[in-house]
């Protein structure tokens, strides 16, 4: 599916409300004229048959909307640890104004440079689903020089234990920011919300609605209803691709307020 995040979002709603759509339609248009003409419509209970309905139609609704909001909440906590992960690149960064002059501009510029690679190369790989070796990179580099400091008074000491810890927290939510990438909904809930598509499309064909335009209307409707919300939650399911994203706002903001000045 990593090819539909590459879709400009106002084509991939588009193509994926048009899916359910055509599918809708055609299997409406194969049942009512057979279902009419063989008499059927006769024995049928529109009152029975809408109960029933309901029935499989709340609990897909409810299906979709705890997938919706689990997604939603996937979202808001990659743009969170995506927060975090430039705030701490900030405080690493300013914890190393207590080192030694040479010291100190080597590796504040390596971790401009993360930053950099962050913001240029990272974010518009991560909205393709990939994630280059870049980062590891700079981040190995800096903690070779980081963790090979000599000659440090007792102040600077303190200041150095601060900033292990500040570049631990940044390899923590990198990390986090990378499972968030790669995580999303499973294939067999897909799976299911396909088949309850079909299973609340299909129970609509049993109505018995004289008029066949009426009936492809009102099917239709909830076709397309249906396939907003597979569209919402196809764009909430992965929070780092396609258009549609976390943004890399927090780095660049850090990059030009801080870094840069």
């Amino acid at each position: 599916m990593r090819w539909l995040y590459d879709l400009p979002t106002w084509f991939l709603a588009l193509l994926i409300v048009a899916i359910f759509l055509v599918i809708a339609l055609i299997g409406l248009a194969f049942t009512h004229r057979r279902l009419h003409r063989s008499g059927a419509a006769d024995s049928i209970d529109n009152g029975t048959v809408g109960w029933f309905f309901s029935a499989v139609s709340l609990l897909y609704g409810l299906l979709l909307g705890l997938l919706t909001v689990a997604a939603w909440g996937s979202y808001n906590q990659a743009a969170v640890i995506a927060s975090q992960e430039a705030s701490a690149t900030a405080v690493l960064y300013r914890d190393l104004a207590a080192y030694p002059d040479t010291t100190r501009d080597a590796m504040r510029k390596q971790i401009r440079d993360y930053v950099t690679v962050v913001v240029n190369l990272s974010w518009p790989a991560q909205r393709r689903g990939l994630l280059p070796d870049s980062e590891t990179i700079v981040l190995n580099q800096f903690q070779k020089r980081l963790l090979h400091q000599k000659g440090l008074t007792n102040e600077q000491i303190v200041v150095y234990s601060e900033t292990i810890r500040a570049y631990n927290s940044l390899i923590d939510l990198r990390r986090q920011r990378q499972e968030a990438l790669k995580g999303g909904v499973p294939g067999v809930l897909w799976l299911v919300v396909l088949l309850g598509a079909m299973a609340t499309i299909g129970f609509s064909y049993c109505f018995v609605v004289t008029s066949y335009r009426l009936h492809a209307l009102l099917t239709g409707v909830l076709a397309g209803m249906i396939g907003l919300l597979v569209f919402l939650l196809v764009v909430l399911d992965h929070p780092y691709w396609g258009e549609i994203s976390v943004s890399s706002e927090p780095y660049q903001l850090v990059l030009s307020t801080l870094m840069n000045r």
